[in-house]
């Protein structure tokens, strides 16, 4: 309360509302132009067309496909389960709030809709950003991957995020720490500051798109740079990596006499698994077999093949890549650029979807309307219903695969 300014203009609480009819009464987006909340409307009504029936399919092509049923596909599943839900409740909701200019679905939604609203995101936001560190597990910590990311794990997870996300706002639900009612600022039911002027609103938005976006873009640099360094490695020259592939037939040798292993696989490390874009490597990160005859499909196995795990792991599985494709490069330029393209469009898609809203609700503070940043902000965070399915599966050709053996069986 101690800025004029913002106390002016905190709105009501839902309490001051007697009657459903009380609350339709308040004219939303009087500044406004028409166009723009029709064009508004309507971009919710496409995307929920579009949301809808792309996540169930989603879903229900990754539900039945074996050969990509993994920990990538678990958090996508479940990315789609939450944009899902947005589409339902909260897409039909905003439509009719832009197209009428007032709230005509009573005190109990004008509740429940910013809770939905906030805690989907943050499910979604949280989603993402756990496929990324699952990526990036799988890349720099392979020998690290299957012991994280159990079916027991995996469910924690997936519990942790949906209990995290709705539970960071029942303060606000209780009145502890802002409130939900409706805002004739911004035009819709929100959060607001409560009788002594806290709000969550503004840290919500920071630590919902700072701590993403930061960790988004750390973990695909650093799954880039590694990429990048096999694929030098697959080019060196062959006297060069005949050097190495001694080097690495001794320590297997000696890890072999130790296990007392009679038997030595053809392929300890099979690098197919990591010259993938990430797409690629969604759909077969834990089922990956580079080979018919090998029955090690993932690097961690290979090793546990061996009886002993190798006292440097990274340095024998780049001499095993030096000397497996030194005759013929195992990453192609045209993967290289699939592998840039599918890291560029997925920070670039976050960054473009929630950053506008971001700055909307954290620099300008809502003190006065800005009607073209506002409305930006909330057609962008209702469009990553409908493109996270593009990003995380179309642009992957083993979930394309899941989505075609579907529509076979549809037939």
């Amino acid at each position: 309360m101690g800025d004029g300014n913002l106390s002016f203009i905190i709105p009501k609480g839902l309490s001051s509302y007697k009657t459903d009819a009380d609350l339709a009464a308040e004219e939303l987006f009087k500044l406004y132009p028409d166009p723009l909340l029709r064009f508004a409307s309507a971009c919710c009504v496409i995307f929920m067309l579009i949301g809808i029936p792309g996540n169930i399919i989603s879903i229900i092509a990754l539900a039945k496909c074996k050969k990509v049923r993994n920990a990538t596909a678990i958090f996508i599943i479940n990315l789609s389960c939450s944009d899902l839900l947005f589409c339902c409740f909260v897409l039909p909701l905003a439509a009719s709030t832009f197209w009428n200019k007032s709230w005509r679905h009573g005190i109990i939604l004008c509740h429940m809709f910013p809770f939905a609203r906030y805690a989907l995101v943050a499910v979604s936001l949280f989603s993402v950003l756990s496929i990324t560190i699952n990526r990036y597990i799988l890349i720099s910590h392979p020998r690290q991957y299957v012991k994280i990311y159990t079916k027991r794990n995996l469910c924690l997870m997936i519990a942790s995020l949906w209990l995290f996300s709705f539970g960071a706002l029942i303060p606000t639900c209780l009145g502890v720490w802002g409130r939900f009612s409706l805002d004739t600022v911004t035009g819709s039911c929100t959060i607001i500051p409560d009788e002594n002027g806290n709000s969550p609103k503004k840290f919500l938005f920071i630590i919902a798109f700072m701590l993403p976006s930061l960790a988004i873009i750390l973990c695909y640099a650093r799954i880039w740079w590694i990429v990048r360094k096999t694929n030098r490695l697959t080019r060196r020259p062959t006297h060069i990596a005949s050097t190495e592939m001694k080097r690495f037939n001794m320590s297997t040798a000696t890890i072999v006499t130790r296990s007392q292993d009679q038997k030595r696989p053809k392929s300890s490390f099979p690098c197919s698994c990591f010259i993938q874009t990430p797409a690629e490597l969604s759909s077969s990160s834990d089922s990956c077999s580079p080979d018919p005859e090998s029955r090690h499909s993932t690097p961690e196995a290979a090793v546990r093949a061996l009886g002993v795990e190798p006292k440097n792991y990274r340095k024998s599985f780049i001499a095993t890549m030096k000397w497996s494709t030194a005759q013929k490069p195992q990453l192609p330029s045209k993967r290289d650029k699939k592998l840039l393209t599918m890291i560029v469009a997925i920070m670039v898609g976050f960054c473009v979807c929630h950053l506008p809203i971001t700055l909307t609700k954290t620099i300008f503070l809502e003190i006065r309307p800005h009607p073209i940043p506002n409305i930006i902000g909330y057609v962008l965070i209702y469009f990553t219903t409908c493109v996270n399915p593009v990003i995380y599966v179309v642009m992957s050709s083993e979930y394309r695969q899941a989505y075609k053996n579907l529509m076979k069986c549809g037939r």
